[in-house]
């Protein structure tokens, strides 16, 4: 029995310790750890045995532990002790998914060109700007550190750094590495930041970009920071040179690439707390010496989650970038015209009806509706990301061709009846059916030459994604072990 083996069928035992019906897990184990989400026979997510099993976990680990490149697998169990499981190396994940273009990626979330080394502007420090920033770092000093920092850096040393960075810094941020090393006695100058050296500077930007470095199924919608129109609304920028850390894994930096109503140096952050890809924090790093000289351990307002979770649209305010909105009745799309700044809207719970007569003039980008029935309706051209799902009846999708930025489609929680029409979808790059849509499009000649990558959704097994992702000409082998008998 290999290690493999060993670690599936002590898995196998662990989950059906805590059966009290039948049901299946799928699982998903790669470098970043483990996904899993059970089902009932029938098909439906649930929550089983795992739940009541503290077992299972460290089962799991110790699976991650030998499974080195990753593997997807199939556990299908039963309260009577018994279990079957199928599992691949062949399959990336559960859902199933394959990309076939590695270079694309969604509008907004494009990669920043790599930064060539040199500058042209090699002009000293403004002086000006440095006799403020001196003033400042001064002042700040008597006040509240009066032990000082480090000598800053030359003229030449700045240079240096920016060579090999690829870019000229901001006049007041040349004018602080001028003046000081770093701030490595954490003392509140650029508060909440802290000033790291130049060298680290250098290296963190080098190569990186500080932003969303996301993938094709990842979420798309970027929404704007506040105030609008400052930060450009992309996913990552070579503009955005990350200068300092706080004290819990987020991160300073100044925007050399602003949006229309920004300025060139201006302060953003990113990292653990932040919901966009950054957050617009001061208008230049001079602003953020004035702001701790005199606001100095004040607890600083984070703006506000640009998406709220509601029951009814009454409960929404009008100014949401992104509402999902829970409902079991009827619901007319039509209510959110006055949502001038909607991008995303998701609707769940799976109303009767939904009149999809959205307000063409939104700027919505993503669409998300479960619904027994839809009354379909010309949809803004806007929309880069739809999700239809949940409805009784075929319904027609034709009228989707006319979106000239529908890139992505999940279409696999839905009933279509012409599901041939995708074809004639210009701007589509990354589609989601289920297994009977996948078979009824291919039987109709249709070549995935366009796509930058499919999905299998529901809950399909390994044995099914398998079966997939040998159509797209992907390796597929699949193996089964058996317990408990």
């Amino acid at each position: 029995m290999t290690e493999i083996d060993e670690a599936l069928h002590r898995l196998g035992e662990s989950f059906v310790a805590g059966l009290r019906e039948p049901g299946y897990q799928l699982t998903t184990v790669d470098a970043h750890g483990f996904q899993s989400q059970t089902y009932t026979m029938a098909g439906e997510p649930a929550l089983l045995g795992r739940w009541n099993n503290l077992d299972l976990n460290d089962a799991m680990t110790a699976l991650r532990g030998v499974a080195r490149h990753g593997l997807v697998l199939e556990m299908i169990g039963d309260p009577n002790g018994t279990y079957t499981i199928h599992w691949s190396r062949d399959i990336p994940s559960l859902p199933a998914r394959i990309i076939l273009d590695e270079g694309y990626r969604l509008p907004g979330h494009e990669r920043p060109p790599a930064r060539e080394p040199g500058t042209t502007d090699t002009g000293v420090t403004d002086p000006v700007v440095l006799a403020e920033v001196e003033r400042l770092v001064g002042e700040f000093t008597a006040r509240h550190h009066p032990k000082g920092y480090a000598p800053g850096y030359s003229e030449e040393e700045v240079l240096a750094a920016e060579q090999r960075l690829g870019v000229r810094l901001p006049e007041d941020l040349r004018a602080l590495y001028r003046l000081i090393h770093d701030d490595s006695g954490e003392s509140g100058l650029l508060d909440p930041f802290v000033l790291v050296p130049l060298h680290v500077l250098v290296e963190w930007n080098r190569k990186n970009h500080p932003g969303y470095h996301d993938g094709l199924f990842d979420d798309a919608v970027i929404f704007d920071c506040v105030p609008a129109g400052h930060v450009r609304r992309v996913s990552s920028s070579n503009g955005w040179v990350t200068f300092a850390r706080d004290y819990g894994m987020n991160f300073g930096a100044v925007d050399l690439d602003p949006g229309p109503q920004g300025r060139i140096g201006q302060v953003v952050t990113h990292g653990r707390d932040v919901w966009a890809p950054v957050e617009y924090v001061a208008d230049s790093v001079t602003a953020l010496l004035r702001r701790a000289l005199t606001t100095l351990d004040e607890e600083r307002p984070s703006p506000p989650h640009p998406t709220v979770s509601a029951d009814s649209i009454s409960d929404v305010p009008v100014t949401a970038q992104g509402v999902v909105l829970r409902t079991e009745v009827p619901i007319h799309l039509a209510d959110f015209e006055p949502f001038t700044n909607l991008r995303s809207l998701v609707v769940r719970g799976k109303t009767p009806l939904a009149d999809m007569s959205l307000p063409t003039h939104l700027p919505i980008e993503r669409l998300h509706v479960e619904a027994a029935r839809w009354e379909p309706a010309p949809l803004p051209s806007t929309i880069i990301d739809l999700t239809l799902s949940g409805n009784d009846e075929p319904a027609p999708v034709a009228g989707l061709a006319a979106l000239p930025k529908l890139a992505r489609l999940d279409l696999s929680g839905a009933a279509v009846s012409d599901i041939e029409a995708i074809a004639t979808f210009p701007a589509l790059r990354v589609l989601t059916l289920n297994g009977r849509q996948w078979t009824d499009l291919l039987a109709t000649g249709w070549k995935p030459t366009r796509l930058a990558a499919a999905g299998l959704g529901g809950s399909a097994g390994v044995g099914d994604a398998a079966r997939w992702s040998q159509a797209f000409g992907r390796n597929g082998n699949v193996h089964t072990l058996t317990g408990g008998h």
